[in-house]
């Protein structure tokens, strides 16, 4: 079989790779004969012991028999043997996560945000457990003194500065106690700010003198491994990536949205760049929706909702019916606003054409084996004033932050609400090959570990809104990626339709 890297079989392997795991050739043969391998593989990692080092078959059809009865063994290789890097078949579009798992289960809501919290903490502990620098890791009811130095995971729960030097002191919470810690001003540990409720391991050295707390030498998180392998497709096969349409407003870009659909009907330039897209992805905010800032009434075109819907499905059915189109909500659409967000209802996608895939914001999806993150964004309104130097025009730099905390929207209780499931669907894992964003209404390309980060641009032009909170838009861009390369096309639809020189990554 030929050697193509990146596939679905490839990133499971690596994927549990990251979680401190081995998976057997018959375990992974397993996994992907079900329907969706990626949350199966999740649920093992979910299941097994920090101390299992192996997957194995029998840990598999476990898990698929308390899902659905027992299960028809494929012919498989012996299970001593550990899987290779050989590829499996790529899939064509495959859904391998969606963000929203289902309404809250837990009747108070300070236990759902502690089951929240709980899952978020355990899932992104177990990508830093077993790191060497945090050597001899520890809960923090068991940190002891006298032993010099210790490791630990925490959730950061508060950061101050002391009054004259400067350093910052920092409150992190794990499932057995809270600690103050100390990060010297200067050192490499304060180079990156701590943000709150993100997860982070930290080595730690004791002072000798009693009741003085204990000193930070070095800080982990998460991140993006640096030996990953990005996915690539088999064959040369395109997708477009698209976000923030607003359907319904004013100030959507007819005239540049028609220049798109010539595009990619092959009727204007570069009609061979155009036959090689299979694929649309649209991150959010398909349609300007109702009440979402104040007097928005005066900017829509079309006042119900449910008729933007409909619009949308027009748009959409504009399209070549061979694109796979691939769209997730935003906080401009009909559905709940607490993320992560729900797919769009029946109601309101039976307009669509049939050629769409409605997902959750976010949702993880395989395009020809390449998996794509499509998260819309709405936390860049938290993370921008959080981050130093950030800024909406620069929306790449956040989702950098973002794959270092593993983590779309850490911050609880200021502008983006969070829904308080059992599962926390904002985590990043599996580590993407392609993490799209939109909502700042620019258009940002950059690259990241392996990871290519594409910050969609709208469709839609500057509102009153915008302009009142500083927000310059640039519209009607569209980002064609090569899915066996990850080489990038910008182009710009706004005035005609040219390729954009200088921003592909």
């Amino acid at each position: 079989m030929t050697d193509v890297a990146g596939d679905l079989r490839e990133h499971l392997v690596h994927y549990f790779e990251e979680h401190h795991k081995l998976v057997e050739a018959a375990a992974l043969q397993l996994l992907l004969s079900d329907h969706q391998p990626l949350v199966l593989s999740r649920e093992l990692i979910e299941r097994a012991s920090d101390g299992a080092p192996f997957v194995t078959r029998e840990m598999v059809e476990a898990a698929l028999a308390e899902r659905r009865g027992p299960v028809r063994r494929p012919a498989v290789a012996p299970t001593g043997v550990l899987a290779s890097r050989a590829p499996a078949t790529a899939l064509a579009f495959e859904l391998l996560r969606e963000g929203f798992t289902g309404p809250p289960v837990a009747t108070q809501p300070l236990d759902a945000y502690s089951a929240l919290f709980q899952s978020r903490f355990r899932a992104l502990g177990r990508l830093l457990r077993g790191r060497p620098q945090l050597a001899n890791l520890r809960p923090i009811a068991e940190l002891r003194a006298s032993e010099g130095s210790a490791s630990i995971l925490g959730m950061v729960r508060s950061v101050r500065e002391t009054p004259q030097r400067h350093h910052l002191i920092v409150t992190l919470d794990d499932e057995t106690g809270s600690l103050d810690i100390l990060v010297p001003k200067g050192s490499p540990g304060a180079r990156s700010p701590f943000l709150p409720d993100e997860v982070v391991g930290v080595r730690l050295d004791f002072p000798k003198e009693p009741g003085r707390i204990p000193r930070v030498s070095a800080v982990e998180r998460p991140d993006v491994t640096t030996d990953r392998r990005p996915g690539r497709a088999p064959v040369s096969r395109r997708a477009v990536f698209l976000s923030d349409l607003h359907i319904g407003s004013r100030s959507f870009l007819g005239d540049a949205w028609t220049r798109l659909v010539e595009f990619l009907r092959g009727r204007g330039p570069l009609p061979e760049l155009a036959a090689s897209i299979g694929y649309v992805v649209i991150a959010g905010d398909l349609v300007d929706g109702i009440g979402v800032y104040p007097h928005q009434e005066r900017d829509l075109a079309i006042t119900d909702v449910v008729e933007q819907y409909v619009e949308l499905g027009r748009r959409l059915a504009e399209l070549p019916e061979r694109l796979t189109i691939v769209a997730i909500p935003g906080n401009h659409d009909a559905v709940c606003p607490a993320e992560p967000q729900p797919r769009l209802p029946p109601t309101l996608t039976r307009p669509l054409p049939p050629n769409v895939r409605v997902a959750a914001n976010p949702s993880t999806f395989a395009l020809e084996g390449v998996v794509v993150e499509a998260y819309h964004g709405r936390s860049f309104d938290d993370l921008i004033p959080a981050i130093p130097g950030a800024s909406y025009a620069r929306p790449t730099d956040v989702m950098k932050r973002m794959l270092q905390m593993r983590h779309l929207a850490p911050i609880y209780g200021d502008r983006t609400p969070l829904a308080p499931l059992p599962y926390d669907g904002l985590v990043i894992d599996p580590a993407p090959d392609i993490l799209v964003t939109g909502h700042v209404h620019t258009f940002g390309v950059d690259r990241y570990r392996g990871v290519l980060l594409l910050n969609a641009s709208t469709w839609q032009a500057e509102t009153e809104y915008q302009r009142m909170r500083n927000i310059a838009p640039v519209p009607a861009h569209a980002a064609v990626v090569d899915l066996a390369t990850l080489a990038l096309v910008p182009l710009d639809f706004s005035e005609g339709t040219r390729v954009v020189e200088g921003t592909g990554a």
